[in-house]
């Protein structure tokens, strides 16, 4: 997606699925002219640098091994640690037989270099992960090789570590987690910080991952950039640092250079969310904000914003003349579902306009009330029960895999989807454009009003030029840079309202 790199959003970061992490494995030791053992001792150096920096107090090591290549990324990791000096205790899960290849290296290579013995996983004790004993667990079990249903032992284990106080630093992927969806197969480890290699994984970005992941490192271990190019991706990773800012205005730009956004919702009883939709398009740089709301709402929307103009829309008949002249709609902010706002959303699509379509819009799409046909450019932005009911599925089955079902509703929809929650999934129909994953955000911004702000922060960018996926992509990154800015300055707590007004300083 090179219309994002550079423009608008940079360090972009690359996300690989498990089957093609394989293959840039293959390619990057090929490509720095060493050996696959020699690439994997390069992974538990990188692995044991973040231990010794995040945890220099740490003395006491427990490395869990599985017996595959995460193994061996272990086994080196261990081998290094009892060169510095540190007292570091290996355990196995898994039938030793089963150790072959670059992982056997691996562990020759620590058996031949320490006068230590290995302990079977599976008879791991509690008082082995407690006081004087232990200071840090290294997990190294499953990596991106995990699959099939876990063995009861698998899940016992795991739930020995995670109800240990004792810190735990995961080896590529935490155990448990699926690289590519997210999902947690049966139990997973809660690190609390995961170093993974080469590339990020989709899996340890969004969903329920994000609660196993812990602090997140990636350590690319030299990968030459042609060989990331080289490999099929299927996304990028974007931060909420990452966000760029809009290019710098002329100095004889105008109002109208910045386009008209048209916010419509706010029926009886919500007119909070329209507002903050509003509020958020002014603050992100839209040249001229008109909101279409129930006239009890026009009094409190003229006092918080005077900049707005604002008209109370009792009778939907006059919509159509409303939207003439518009860059952009934003619908479904305190919309409702009754008849008002089905008319409301049917003369939003019949004005042929640009839309962003939220909240009981995207209900009144998913009962089929309103169609809205494949020619009007859009952008849906659902939470995760609002894609569910998009797509006709639960809710579950949504989360087990967010990237692919953000994917499916954008082609289904022929819509760019931004997928909320934790690790906020952006996907386009068009081949030409990949998906992303945003990295920001805080568990402060689980409140009402905050998808509001992001349909009319998107909405502005949108009026301001920006494509539907560019708009998308910076409006999620800045939502999440404005949404940390308020968590560090009120934690729990924050308001929609926080992080409307953080929005100006990012664009």
């Amino acid at each position: 997606m090179t219309s994002l790199g550079g423009r608008y959003l940079t360090e972009l970061k690359p996300f690989y699925r498990a089957v093609a992490m394989r293959e840039l494995d293959r390619q990057t030791y090929t490509a720095l002219g060493i050996s696959e053992y020699e690439l994997m001792c390069e992974a538990g150096k990188a692995a044991f640098h973040v231990l010794a920096s995040q945890w220099p107090e740490a003395r006491h090591i427990l490395v869990l091994c599985g017996t595959g290549n995460n193994g061996g990324d272990g086994w080196v990791l261990a081998r290094l640690a009892h060169d510095a000096g540190y007292d570091c205790r290996v355990a196995l899960f898994g039938d030793p037989s089963r150790i072959a290849g670059t992982a056997r290296i691996a562990h020759d290579a620590w058996r031949d270099n320490t006068t230590a013995t290995f302990s079977n996983a599976e008879h791991l004790s509690t008082g082995e992960l407690e006081g004087e004993s232990c200071s840090l667990v290294i997990d190294a079990l499953t990596g991106i090789g995990l699959s099939g249903s876990p063995r009861d032992p698998f899940v016992e284990l795991i739930a020995l570590i995670n109800a240990s106080a004792v810190p735990v630093l995961s080896l590529d992927v935490p155990s448990g987690v699926d690289a590519d969806t997210g999902a947690i197969v049966g139990a997973a480890v809660h690190a609390e910080t995961t170093v993974t290699f080469i590339a990020h994984k989709p899996g340890l970005l969004t969903g329920a991952a994000v609660n196993h992941v812990g602090r997140l490192v990636l350590a690319d271990l030299g990968a030459p950039p042609a060989v990331l190019e080289s490999v099929t991706r299927i996304g990028f990773r974007i931060s909420a640092q990452a966000a760029g800012r809009l290019p710098t205005r002329s100095k004889n730009a105008h109002k109208g250079h910045f386009g008209h956004v048209l916010v419509i919702g706010g029926n009886r009883g919500m007119g909070g969310a329209a507002l903050l939709a509003a509020g958020a398009a002014l603050r992100s740089g839209a040249g001229l904000v008109s909101l279409a709301t129930r006239s009890e709402h026009v009094t409190a929307a003229l006092v918080r914003h005077p900049e707005l103009m604002v008209t109370g829309l009792d009778d939907t008949a006059a919509l159509p003349a409303l939207c003439d002249g518009k860059s952009v709609i934003v619908i479904g902010p305190g919309l409702g579902r009754d008849e008002w706002a089905q008319q409301c959303l049917q003369h939003a699509v019949a004005a042929g306009l640009p839309l962003i379509c939220d909240a009981d819009a995207l209900n009144l799409i998913a009962e089929n009330a309103v169609t809205v046909p494949p020619e009007i450019p859009w952008i849906v932005t659902p939470h995760p029960g609002e894609a569910s009911r998009l797509a006709g599925v639960a809710t579950v089955e949504v989360e087990s895999d967010r990237v692919s079902w953000a994917a499916t509703l954008a082609e289904r929809y022929a819509a760019v989807v931004i997928l909320k929650g934790a690790g906020t999934v952006i996907a386009s129909p068009s081949k030409d454009d990949q998906a992303c994953i945003c990295a920001g955000g805080n568990p402060g911004m689980a409140t009402g009003g905050m998808g509001d702000v992001l349909a009319g922060l998107t909405g502005a960018l949108v009026a301001q030029g920006l494509s539907l996926m560019e708009a998308s992509a910076l409006g999620v990154a800045t939502h999440a840079r404005a949404g940390d800015l308020a968590w560090e300055r009120y934690g729990v707590g924050l308001t929609a309202t926080d992080v409307v007004n953080g929005l100006g300083v990012d664009l």
